[in-house]
């Protein structure tokens, strides 16, 4: 499997039509026209890896605003039940639909990266010590849906500016640190 560890192209990501909560479609690039962001790009909202990913990075919510950036997340499935779940219980902020895929693609390249069940057949491994760790902090959660489209954090830097920082989910629940995201955002406003 090839997994890409360079920044994408503005274009790869900028023209992507997502659709918001109360259905309007919405071109990406406005979403980071005026102040930079960070994009949440999860696997899928019931799972409890995403659900504690996406709560702890909104606890950091006052940290972002302090460096005028705003915390936006996209999925690539919309399954309403799952959707009212998760927002605004884990995610109260903005939420789109991302029907191409098109930061999932981005962050892995071109394609969207797949992930594999193999590593959930070790109790003892990796992937069901990050799965302990989460449920300490989310009681509800489920399998319904695709698991297997890895998903991310994708940082744009505000107007043209561009991807500024990228993680890409490698295997099931290796994500993103909110702390890391946090000081990878304030870099990038440094740097500006």
């Amino acid at each position: 499997m090839t997994i890409a560890t360079k920044l994408p192209a503005l274009s790869a990501v900028a023209n992507a039509v997502l659709k918001s909560k109360d259905g309007a479609e919405v071109v990406a690039k406005t979403l980071w026209a005026k102040q930079a962001v960070a994009v949440l790009v999860i696997r899928r909202p019931g799972c409890v890896l995403c659900r504690d990913e996406a709560q702890r990075l909104w606890a950091l919510k006052p940290e972002f605003d302090k460096i005028n950036v705003g915390l936006v997340c996209v999925v690539h499935e919309w399954i309403q039940r799952e959707i009212d779940a998760f927002a605004p219980s884990f995610w109260p902020g903005p939420l789109y639909h991302d029907t191409s895929k098109a930061f999932y693609a981005a962050l892995n390249g071109g394609t969207p990266l797949r992930g594999s069940l193999l590593p959930l057949a070790n109790p003892f491994g990796a992937v069901w010590g990050r799965i302990r760790a989460a449920a300490r902090n989310v009681k509800e959660h489920n399998v319904n849906g695709d698991g297997l489209t890895m998903g991310g954090l994708l940082l744009m830097r505000s107007g043209e500016g561009g991807p500024a920082w990228l993680h890409l989910e490698t295997e099931i629940g290796l994500l993103a640190e909110p702390a890391a995201v946090l000081h990878q955002a304030q870099r990038m406003v440094a740097a500006a």
